[in-house]
């Protein structure tokens, strides 16, 4: 059970981002800046990181990514989140 549940939230996890790709290639086709769309991808994906993580816990998740070092980034939430 726990191997098809797996299963469902990877196809699941495939499908969005799958939405994003298309939703990109739409923008793109009709004249919008990639940089301008990564941009407003990046500002939603920090607003929801803010609203699900808090702001202390999304900067140091920030910070980590762009100044990145070998040390471990722990998260607590009480979600489960695949990648």
């Amino acid at each position: 059970m726990q191997k098809k549940l797996t299963n469902k939230v990877k196809d699941d996890m495939t499908d969005m981002h799958m939405r994003f790709v298309q939703l990109v290639l739409e923008m793109k086709k009709e004249g919008h800046d990639p940089l301008a769309i990564a941009g407003c991808m990046l500002a939603g994906a920090v607003q929801i990181y803010q609203a699900e993580l808090g702001i202390e816990t999304t900067q140091d998740l920030l910070d980590q990514i762009a100044n990145g070092d070998d040390e471990d980034f722990d998260i607590s939430v009480d979600k489960e989140t695949i990648h």
